[in-house]
């Protein structure tokens, strides 16, 4: 009698929805495995394919990145560098100091006497013995000038530039803008083209895909025929092919990740001597774990929909549905 009764529970939980959805599940999960043993050569193929797909337009987000972060580490802002009147007195000084600290675009100041000036360009220039002839010093007291973040634009500094200049007891104001002006449309353009890359690229992935599904759905073309005769539903004959497009993006996504990984790693050691003689450390940065998780969930949804669309065009064209 208890025997009877576990029996009787059991065949209750198995033919509960809950069940069902799980036979279901486990169903379309065969399938797919069952597919890519069947066709592991193909599946290679496509899986390759995929990756290197998607490796050109993360390549080009990684190029990007560390040139972005290339621009800040090397370059953190353009300055303003005012020089200043020669007959200016230390009361003088401390005024127009203190003036250029309450505009509102600057974010603080700092300031060279006449003797930092001449010691930083002995310094750089390398120039200490012909100063010396001199019998005074010929360099102005310097300040530079170090704007805010929302004043880091061109158009922006060109004005505090104007501006700054009708102070009385500032002769002159530079602003070494080139590089940077260089620098952003350089970060720009790289930006540009891995966007360009990665839509066309996310194009290919979904085709690719969608011809694989497409593929397997012509092999299979008499099975579904066979179970559509006997009562099986639309979402029980598209769930296989579904999953078999996410599962060929989230491999396609994996190997795109660690070839990424091999790309860093491949010029880690050319930037390195290129940064050395420069004189300054910098270290190529790699996909964290939040990109690498977005890559794999974007793949994974793109293989989903291109599985999708696939499938219901040709389900629908070949009379199957």
């Amino acid at each position: 009698m208890i025997n009877a009764n576990a029996k009787s529970a059991k065949s209750k939980v198995k033919n509960s929805f809950l069940g069902r959805w799980k036979r279901q599940i486990g169903y379309a999960w065969y399938n797919v495995f069952n597919d890519l043993r069947l066709n592991i050569f193909a599946s290679l193929l496509t899986t390759l394919v995929i990756a290197i797909s998607i490796t050109l337009p993360t390549i080009g987000y990684l190029l990007w990145k560390n040139a972005n972060q290339a621009a800040h580490q090397w370059y953190p802002t353009p300055n303003l560098t005012a020089y200043l009147n020669k007959s200016l007195t230390l009361e003088q000084t401390t005024i127009l100091l203190n003036k250029l600290r309450a505009y509102p675009e600057v974010d603080k100041i700092n300031y060279l006497s006449k003797e930092e000036a001449k010691e930083e360009f002995i310094t750089w220039s390398g120039f200490s013995s012909a100063l010396e002839l001199l019998e005074e010093n010929p360099l102005p007291a310097v300040v530079i000038i170090i704007p805010k973040e929302e004043v880091k634009k061109t158009i922006e500094l060109h004005k505090l530039q104007t501006e700054l200049l009708h102070i009385d007891g500032i002769d002159d104001i530079k602003l070494d803008d080139s590089w940077f002006t260089r620098l952003t449309a350089l970060t720009n353009m790289v930006k540009s083209v891995a966007i360009t890359i990665s839509i066309f690229m996310i194009i290919a992935v979904s085709l690719v895909i969608g011809n694989s599904i497409r593929l397997n759905i012509y092999a299979r073309k008499q099975t579904i025929i066979v179970m559509q005769l006997i009562g099986a539903t639309a979402g029980f004959i598209l769930r296989p092919f579904l999953y078999s497009g996410a599962f060929i993006g989230l491999m396609g996504a994996l190997v795109s990740i660690a070839l990424s990984q091999l790309f860093i790693f491949h010029i880690e050691s050319i930037i390195l001597n290129f940064s050395d003689e420069f004189g300054t450390k910098f270290a190529i940065e790699g996909l964290s774990w939040e990109e690498g998780v977005l890559i794999v969930l974007l793949t994974i949804i793109i293989g989903w929909f291109s599985s999708f669309i696939a499938t219901k065009k040709y389900l629908k064209f070949q009379k199957i549905d």
